[in-house]
């Protein structure tokens, strides 16, 4: 732990500023950047904790029940299932004609997903929406949350990975212009040292 400690303090004080003269611009320069990527990564926690919020709001809309919105019915079965062999880790279900009354007081049929062993007869919960047709049954409060904190995760990784690939392409840069300059340091280093003395 202490030697995790010591590297980042190394680190740390390398890019402090301050004014050591073996520090280059492209030093400075590359520290500044660093800051910088530090601050927007801090920034990018409120986008994404709004995108979280938005979601969650949006997920418990979604799984609003009652008048205007989806509400549970019984629907009767009028034919029963083909039987069906379900897939590794699914469960059996089939597609059956079934007829239900909305809370309006309207008869509907139509086609619902039934257990397998269903009998004719037999009534079955259905989750209809305000038209009265079948839907998807609404997300619970876990899964809500879930929604949310998983978006708020996803922006905030985002943002990191983006940072973190402009801070990858400064330091390329920077280390091409160092590169750069210390081969022609080294070119007038070499000129200077072939030059003929003079007696």
């Amino acid at each position: 732990m202490r030697a995790v400690m010591n590297a980042a303090m190394l680190r740390i004080r390398r890019h402090r500023p301050d004014r050591n003269p073996l520090r280059r611009r492209s030093d400075r320069l590359e520290s500044a950047g660093l800051a910088v990527a530090v601050l927007l990564v801090l920034l990018s926690v409120w986008p994404a904790v709004l995108a979280g919020r938005v979601a969650f709001e949006g997920g418990l809309r979604d799984a609003r029940v009652g008048p205007g919105h989806r509400q549970q019915v019984t629907a009767t079965v009028l034919r029963e299932p083909r039987p069906v062999r379900p897939g590794f880790g699914e469960a059996a279900t089939s597609t059956v004609p079934a007829s239900w009354t909305t809370p309006a007081g309207s008869a509907r049929t139509g086609q619902v997903q039934v257990p397998a062993g269903t009998r004719a007869g037999q009534t079955v919960p259905l989750w209809i929406d305000p038209e009265g047709d079948p839907t998807t049954p609404p997300a619970g409060h876990t899964d809500v949350v879930l929604r949310g904190v998983g978006l708020a995760a996803f922006v905030q990784v985002l943002a990191c990975l983006l940072v973190l690939g402009a801070v990858a392409g400064l330091r390329r840069l920077l280390d091409r212009r160092r590169y750069a300059d210390w081969d022609a340091a080294w070119l007038r280093a070499d000129d200077r040292w072939r030059r003929p003395r003079r007696p």
